[in-house]
């Protein structure tokens, strides 16, 4: 009996929705700076910085809540409840007449997408075999990458052709509610639950993994915190992110002061950079299923972060010694190529540790990642400031560069073969290749 391919169609419906979560969070860098916005609201800079920071502080506390809610849910009622929420939060942005009320609906749409990454992890754990998940997890992942490079152009533009801000966010919160009532009707939370799937690709699905988590009625907080290989895990999740955030925050100004180069062809250059990234998730899954298949679980997941660790550290730290803006933006897209081709491994450990709680361990891992996006953008301006600060910026690039070699270091402590707490499944040997 051939198999059939419902796993594909909920992949397709999942990277829509990470396409549209994307958007719906960049898009208000665009909308903060548009003419209309600007001449209904007038809000300075600071204030605006209050509007785009807050969203990013209630995304990274929303994360164990919301993942927690997934594993004992369901990844499929919460995941319409999210995109659901974050959708309504998104059209309800443009009724806002203020700063009090841009930041409660931006905060509460933070909140609610803070669940959707977890949710869908835990939703290819179940739907994907054992050694297709990390690509499964690229793939998703490539959805997100493609909102995130374009949701500023975008944006802009729908903003020109309609002559003003609040309806480009109605039209945004419809499409959510579009792909909500599509993730409602395609969506189950297993095989055995979904009428359409037979039993060759039930059985192609089980091949080579551990049995199906159970619904996981228990709270996980004390065995995350008590798991060393997540804290590690957290840590190069940290790394990471310092180095990707410093690309979409630091560098345009970079380009300016230090290269040169004026306001529009700076950004245009951190685009082009930016976009070498939806490679490298897309080939980062591939590798990290082919290294595991190779080397085994424990090994295979760990070698992503090595690899691409490693070049990200050498392409940081050629940049103050590049000759040109260009050759420091070829730098930039390696970096940015690298790092992303880590995340499919990321999001396949935390499926390997998670065991019944999937959602809320990606979750944790996740929460930590973001507090250290955050982080980058106060400690570079701590850094400019400072009397030893080199004009070339060449400090700042060393602390990107050692973040990634944090990375590195982290990873050879992270052994996917222990599960978060013990009877929860079975662990699998270090040695085992996946066919």
């Amino acid at each position: 009996m051939t198999p059939t391919r419902v796993r594909y169609a909920i992949l397709a419906i999942a990277t829509a929705n990470a396409f549209i979560l994307y958007l719906d969070r960049i898009c208000m860098g665009a909308v903060v700076q548009s003419a209309s916005f600007q001449m209904e609201l007038g809000l300075d800079k600071a204030r605006i910085g209050d509007v785009l920071s807050t969203f990013f502080f209630a995304y990274a506390l929303g994360q164990l809540p919301a993942g927690w809610l997934a594993d004992r849910f369901g990844p499929r009622r919460m995941l319409v409840a999210y995109i659901l929420l974050w959708s309504v939060c998104t059209a309800l942005t443009g009724f806002t007449a203020g700063l009090v009320s841009l930041l409660v609906v931006r905060a509460a749409c933070g909140l609610a997408e803070a669940g959707a990454y977890p949710a869908s992890g835990l939703l290819i754990t179940r739907w994907f075999p054992f050694a297709q998940r990390a690509r499964a997890n690229s793939v998703v992942a490539f959805g997100g990458r493609i909102g995130n490079s374009l949701a500023l152009w975008l944006t802009a533009l729908a903003i020109a052709t309609l002559g003003a801000w609040r309806p480009v966010l109605w039209i945004y919160g419809s499409l959510g509610l579009v792909l909500a009532t599509a993730t409602h009707f395609i969506f189950r939370d297993s095989p055995a639950q979904h009428p359409g799937v037979n039993q060759a690709e039930r059985d192609l699905i089980a091949a080579n993994a551990p049995p199906p988590n159970p619904v996981a009625p228990s709270s996980p907080w004390l065995a995350l915190f008590r798991h060393p290989g997540l804290w590690m895990l957290n840590l190069a999740s940290v790394g990471i992110n310092m180095g990707v955030s410093f690309l979409v925050t630091w560098l345009p100004t970079y380009l300016r002061e230090v290269r040169g180069l004026d306001a529009v062809t700076s950004s245009r250059y951190v685009s082009i950079a930016l976009m070498c990234s939806l490679g490298g998730m897309l080939f980062g899954g591939l590798w990290c299923d082919w290294l595991t298949r190779r080397f085994g679980t424990k090994w295979g997941r760990r070698l992503p972060f090595v690899f691409g660790g490693g070049t990200a550290i050498c392409a940081f730290l050629a940049c103050p010694l590049l000759p040109s803006a260009l050759a420091v933006t070829v730098a930039c897209a390696i970096v940015a190529f690298s790092a992303d081709s880590i995340m499919p491994g990321v999001w396949a450990l935390g499926q390997d540790i998670g065991g019944k709680h999937v959602a809320a361990t990606m979750a944790w891992s996740n929460m930590w990642g973001n507090f250290g996006a955050s982080a980058i953008a106060k400690v570079v301006p701590t850094i400019l400031a400072t009397s030893l600060h080199f004009a070339d910026w060449r400090e700042v690039f060393w602390l990107c560069a050692a973040g990634f070699a944090v990375v590195i270091a982290a990873s050879m402590a992270i052994d996917a073969t222990k599960p978060l707490s013990a009877g929860l499944l079975p662990a699998h040997r270090s040695d085992t290749h996946i066919q």
